[in-house]
C-alpha cells in the first residue's frame, strides 16, 4: 500500500467516526474533530492531485479525489457554523470574566479557580450587578439558540453525508489501487508545505482585513501537509508549528470579528458597553494577527528560498518571477 492510500484511509476513518458521532449527538468535540478532519483530508487529497500526471493517466484518481473534496466541503459547511458558535460562546465567557471580575481568569497553563461560577452557563449562581453581564447573558442565549438550530441540521444530515462519503471514498480507493506506478524523487511533506505557502504568499502579497482570513485558510492547508510527515521529521514539524502559530493568531482575530457581528445582530443598539468591549478585542487581535503574519511570513519565505537554492529541489519548486520574486525575497 502506498503512503497516499495509507494516509487517506487513516484520515477518512477518523472523519467517518466523528461524523457518525455528530449524527448521534453533535457535541463540542465531535463537531470540532469533524471540521478539522475534513480540512486534513482535503489537504492530503490536494497534494495527491497536484502530483498526478496530466491527461488520461491521472484522470481516474483526479476525478475520484475531486468528488471526495466536493463532499468534504458540504460536510465542513454543515459542521463549521456549529463549531464557530462553540468558540464564540467560550470567547464571550472569558471576556466577561475579565471585564467584570478581573483576576478570576487564570493565565495560560494554570488551573481554573474552582469556586468561580460560570456566569453564562449558570446565571442563577450570582446576582447580576453590571449591564455587561446582562448583555452578555442575552447574547449567549442567542448564540445558544442559534447553535441548537445549526446542530440539529448537522445531526439530520450526518447519516446521508456519511453514506455518500463511504461511496465516494470507495471510488477513490479503487482508482488509487488501479494506479500502481511507483513515483521516484518524491518531495517530503515539509518541502511540499513550503511550496504551498510560497504560492499563497506570492498570490496574496498585500494583507489587510479583507483577505487576512483567506490567507489563514491557505496557511492551514500548508500546515496540514507538513503534519503528514512521519514522526522524527524535525524540519516538517518546525514548519507545521510555525504555520499553526500563524493560523491561530489570525483565527483569533476572525472569531472576535464574527462575534461582534453576532452581537449586533442579536442585541442591536441596546448593548453598547458589551459591543465596545468586543470591538476593542477585535482591534487588538487584528494588530497582533498582522504583526504575526508579517513576521512568520518572512520566516517561512526565507526557508522556502533556502530550499529553492538546493539543486535537487530547484526544478520542482514553483517559479516566482518579476515583482513576485522580489516580494518573496
Amino acid at each position: 500500500m502506498t503512503d497516499d492510500r495509507r494516509a487517506i484511509q487513516k484520515l477518512a476513518a477518523a472523519l467517518r467516526e466523528n461524523l457518525a458521532k455528530c449524527g448521534d449527538d453533535p457535541d463540542v468535540d465531535p463537531v470540532h474533530d469533524t471540521r478539522t478532519g475534513t480540512r486534513r483530508l482535503q489537504a492530503t487529497l490536494e497534494n495527491v492531485v497536484r502530483e498526478l500526471p496530466d491527461g488520461a493517466e491521472g484522470e481516474p484518481v483526479r476525478t475520484a479525489a475531486v468528488a471526495v473534496m466536493r463532499l468534504l466541503k458540504r460536510i465542513r459547511q454543515a459542521a463549521g457554523p456549529v463549531r464557530d458558535l462553540d468558540v464564540h460562546r467560550k470567547l464571550l465567557e472569558k471576556l466577561v470574566k475579565r471585564a467584570v471580575r478581573p483576576g478570576t481568569v487564570p493565565q495560560e497553563g494554570t488551573p481554573q479557580i474552582p469556586d468561580e461560577p460560570d456566569i453564562l452557563e449558570t446565571p442563577e449562581a450570582g446576582l447580576r450587578v453590571t449591564s455587561v453581564e446582562q448583555e452578555a447573558d442575552d447574547l449567549d442565549q442567542w448564540l445558544k439558540h442559534h447553535r441548537k438550530d445549526v446542530a440539529d441540521e448537522l445531526q439530520s444530515e450526518a447519516g446521508d453525508l456519511a453514506a455518500k462519503f463511504d461511496r465516494r471514498l470507495s471510488e477513490l480507493e479503487a482508482a488509487l489501487r488501479a494506479r500502481t506506478r511507483k513515483r521516484s524523487g518524491r518531495k517530503g511533506p515539509g518541502v511540499v508545505a513550503l511550496e504551498s505557502f510560497a504560492r499563497l504568499a506570492t498570490e496574496m502579497q498585500l494583507l489587510d482585513a479583507t483577505n487576512l482570513h483567506d490567507f489563514r485558510k491557505g496557511a492551514k492547508k500548508a500546515r496540514y501537509v507538513a503534519e503528514l510527515a512521519t514522526q522524527g521529521d524535525r524540519d516538517a514539524e518546525k514548519i507545521g508549528t510555525t504555520l499553526k502559530k500563524l493560523q491561530d493568531e489570525i483565527g483569533d482575530w476572525h472569531d472576535w470579528l464574527v462575534l461582534v457581528d453576532e452581537a449586533r445582530a442579536a442585541l442591536g443598539n441596546r448593548a453598547t458597553e458589551l459591543i465596545g468591549l468586543l470591538e476593542a478585542e477585535r482591534e487588538k487581535h487584528f494588530v497582533t494577527a498582522m504583526k504575526t503574519a508579517a513576521r512568520l511570513r518572512g520566516r517561512l519565505m526565507g526557508e522556502w528560498q533556502a530550499v529553492a537554492r538546493r539543486p535537487a529541489q530547484r526544478a520542482a519548486l514553483p517559479r516566482v518571477n518579476g515583482p513576485q520574486r522580489a516580494a518573496a525575497e
